[in-house]
């Protein structure tokens, strides 16, 4: 039985300069009612496969660019059709300036963690970025939770942009951890082919952006995930994962376990699902997926798929117990003798008789270490 539920909402105000997942910018109203339509059609076909729900997460996309009656109809579904408790960990993306008063009193009568986007306080960064709204919408979009009942907050904040200093980002983070914030998400941008940033950069328009300051590069990355590291520790945010820190019993649950191989349902345009040996996505497009198109089938060998989790559970700074990792996948992590011993060998990986964990440098070469094991 799968106890987690991911929902993916694939609307938004405006496309972000460097958005590479699928989203549909200024819906109709008509996209909205059939989305969830869709929805009200697909919960009670998963529902009996489903336990009793731990954690819902229900990210976009734009959550919140949906009008007040539509996340009154999305919560009301779920509470509907899914069994879960006063200690499901419920969380839901908001970008600060799609939050209205209306929309905070009905996600706080549902939701008990809110992860807003803000991705940078820095309105040339926020420019370049391609965010809407002000920085100013932050403080607000907080206060309307906080009076709420809703203390469980945390934000995303984009490094690596182009023309952004060491300075640039202390700055960021200074100004995270004055927020009354739990957790905080920090990622490197990552130009994708196809997005308009990266059309930018291509077409030199990035450069007048950035005062004519050279690129951000992979140097600067490295060095600020490892400020970001430093930095957050000092205010009692720790690393959890490669890119999230908490202040201690904090973490989002739905993520860690998922990174510790649990099953979950996603429902929505894009949306993947899991149940431990297959996964399956549906299409990435609203249409296709409105008229029932199948989803895509990943379906590969059970060697394989324990390898994929064992992988994914080095990317926390706990990493494996080996015994949890054995009654997950029911394969010993002596099968990944070989691998483990060259990867240790490049203090990649740190291994005792009852764990394995990334090293620091690991985490920061957590991709080398995958291609390696998987």
């Amino acid at each position: 039985m799968m106890n987690r539920i991911y929902i993916h909402v694939p609307f938004c105000r405006a496309k972000c300069g460097y958005c590479a997942f699928y989203s549909i910018p200024s819906p109709s109203e008509d996209d909205i009612s059939a989305y969830l339509g869709k929805l009200e059609k697909d919960f009670p076909k998963a529902a009996v496969i489903a336990g009793k729900i731990d954690s819902i997460f229900i990210g976009g996309g734009t959550p919140t660019c949906l009008q007040a009656m539509h996340l009154q109809k999305l919560f009301g579904l779920l509470s509907s059709h899914f069994n879960f408790s006063d200690s499901t960990e419920i969380s839901i993306e908001c970008n600060p300036e799609t939050l209205t008063s209306e929309k905070a009193d009905i996600i706080a009568n549902f939701a008990n963690r809110v992860s807003l986007g803000i991705q940078s306080f820095n309105p040339k960064f926020r420019k370049i970025l391609g965010r809407q709204g002000s920085p100013r919408s932050i403080d607000r979009a907080i206060d309307l939770l906080m009076k709420r009942g809703i203390s469980n907050i945390g934000c995303d904040l984009i490094y690596a942009i182009p023309g952004q200093t060491m300075e640039d980002w202390e700055s960021e983070l200074a100004k995270a951890i004055a927020l009354p914030l739990k957790h905080i998400s920090a990622y490197s941008l990552s130009i994708e082919e196809g997005t308009l940033i990266s059309k930018k950069i291509s077409n030199h328009e990035i450069k007048s952006m950035t005062d004519d300051r050279r690129p951000t590069t992979d140097d600067f990355s490295i060095r600020m995930w490892n400020l970001a590291g430093s930095f957050l520790k000092k205010h009692d945010f720790n690393r959890y994962e490669i890119s999230n820190y908490s202040k201690q019993g904090f973490e989002c649950r739905h993520n860690l376990q998922i990174w510790y191989g649990d099953g979950y349902l996603g429902f929505g345009p894009a949306a993947s699902s899991f149940d431990g040996k297959n996964r399956w996505t549906n299409p990435a497009d609203l249409g296709k997926w409105l008229k029932g198109a199948e989803s895509e089938l990943d379906e590969i060998s059970g060697e394989k798929r324990a390898r994929e989790i064992f992988v994914m559970g080095l990317r926390t700074t706990q990493g494996w117990n080996k015994i949890f990792f054995h009654r997950k996948t029911g394969l010993s992590t002596d099968s990944f003798s070989a691998e483990l011993a060259l990867l240790k060998q490049h203090k990649l990986i740190t291994e005792t008789d009852e764990k394995i964990s990334c090293t620091k440098k690991g985490l920061l070469l957590w991709n080398e270490v995958a291609e390696r094991l998987i």
